[in-house]
């Protein structure tokens, strides 16, 4: 007698078959997609790791065993919300809890936008008037020698420097009517650098070295305030190696009054 259909069907679907048949439906369907579901948890914890902003890490504080000390601020001029850049050494490789003054005000952490042992960039901030900057790191403190001024290009006078030989450059201000002295200091890389007055008299000159290079301290007496709109104060000559940089200027009035100054950075140096 011929089998019928379902045992025909029996003998064809084993038990081997059909668990084998099951085994490879599996892989086919579930691990696909287990896999898939398993990319989109870590896609997920992942993404939701990146929108989370860990704060920064700052060591305990370990300040410097040595005071700090500030030798150059550059530039010496600038308007409220400009950034200057102190340098100098023994700051501390994080601000903890130490403090920057600019134009004689404290300026907020808000405003300190880089600090470092060597380097403070820090903008200048609101309520600074032409006065000192000064550093105060664990109860210590480093005082630059010059005022910084704070500026209004349309109404500051100007200072800059002008190539007129290949060994030889010109001072010059414009808009700085009414002084009759000033300071000038000059950095530069090849010596001897020699000045001499094109008007009134060169008062002193002091040399001096910081880890930044070679700088020249020229105080001068115009004996009667400027009145033309453009002055050559005082030519330099010096071997042609190296540029000549206007580090910083302070000019006075009859009164004695600090005039505020501005300079161009493509004319306070000169090759």
């Amino acid at each position: 007698m011929s089998d019928n259909v379902y045992e025909r069907i029996h003998r064809v679907l084993s038990w081997k078959r059909i668990v084998a048949f099951n085994a490879v439906l599996f892989l086919v369907l579930v691990v696909p997609i287990s896999v898939r579901l398993s990319q989109e948890d870590t896609e997920n914890r992942s993404g939701a790791a990146e929108e989370i902003e860990l704060p920064p890490v700052t060591p305990p504080p370990a300040y410097p065993a040595l005071p700090p000390k500030i030798e150059r601020v550059s530039m010496f001029f600038g308007k409220k919300g400009d950034t200057v850049v102190i340098l100098g050494n023994n700051f501390g490789e994080y601000r903890w809890e130490s403090k920057v003054y600019v134009g004689n005000v404290l300026s907020p952490e808000t405003g300190i936008v880089r600090w470092g042992n060597n380097v403070i960039e820090v903008q200048i901030p609101d309520g600074a008037r032409t006065g000192k900057v000064w550093v105060a790191v664990n109860g210590k403190q480093a005082i630059w020698e010059g005022s910084l001024l704070l500026t209004d290009i349309a109404r500051s006078a100007q200072v800059g420097l002008t190539k007129e030989s290949p060994n030889t450059a010109k001072v010059w201000v414009s808009n700085a009517g009414g002084v009759v002295r000033g300071m000038i200091e000059i950095g530069h890389v090849s010596e001897p650098v020699i000045v001499s007055a094109l008007i009134g008299s060169i008062t002193s000159q002091s040399q001096s070295v910081d880890s930044l290079g070679k700088k020249l301290r020229v105080e001068f007496d115009l004996q009667q305030a400027i009145a033309s709109p453009q002055t050559e104060l005082m030519r330099l000559e010096y071997p042609g190696i190296g540029q000549l940089e206007i580090l910083r200027v302070e000019l006075y009035d009859q009164q004695g009054k600090l005039i505020n100054v501005y300079a161009d950075p493509f004319n306070v140096k000169v090759q």
